[in-house]
């Protein structure tokens, strides 16, 4: 490999428990994770980068080549390494989740009979939680 080819790859902290019950419970949450995030890419309404951060989480107290193998993957390890290293996110992230939650919302004031528009306003009222939060966050 050339001088300017070399991979770099980023060394997990990982923090593995003692108790291999506890390994196989995080492993298999971590897939069980990394899974719903797979299908958060195919389906508007579902979120991916939670279920990748958190399977990243199960997954660093549990199996370091995991671990090691999400944050160096192509699509994800540039997100979860930012997330691991300083809680930032992308401003193209915060910006499409933001509209994603809104364009859920507003199709839920669309489609709810009036009777159940209270359900609309809770989730108006945590999808702009969730968007200051995310805002506040340092951008990657």
């Amino acid at each position: 490999m050339t001088d300017n080819k070399k991979a770099f790859y980023y060394r997990p902290k990982t923090d593995q428990s003692n108790s291999p019950m506890l390994r196989w419970t995080f492993v298999t949450l971590g897939w069980l994770f990394f899974i719903l995030g797979i299908i958060g890419i195919l389906l508007p309404v579902m979120p991916t980068a939670p279920f990748i951060l958190l399977a990243a989480g199960c997954w660093a107290r549990s199996s370091r080549r995991f671990h090691f193998w999400l944050i160096n993957h192509k699509y994800f390890g540039k997100f979860v390494r930012d997330w691991e290293e300083n809680h930032a996110v992308p401003l193209y992230a915060k910006c499409l989740a933001t509209v994603m939650m809104a364009a859920s919302t507003i199709m839920l004031f669309y489609r709810l009979p009036a009777d159940m528009m209270w359900m609309a306003w809770a989730v108006a009222t945590v999808c702009s939680g969730v968007a200051i939060y995310l805002f506040r966050l340092p951008n990657a």
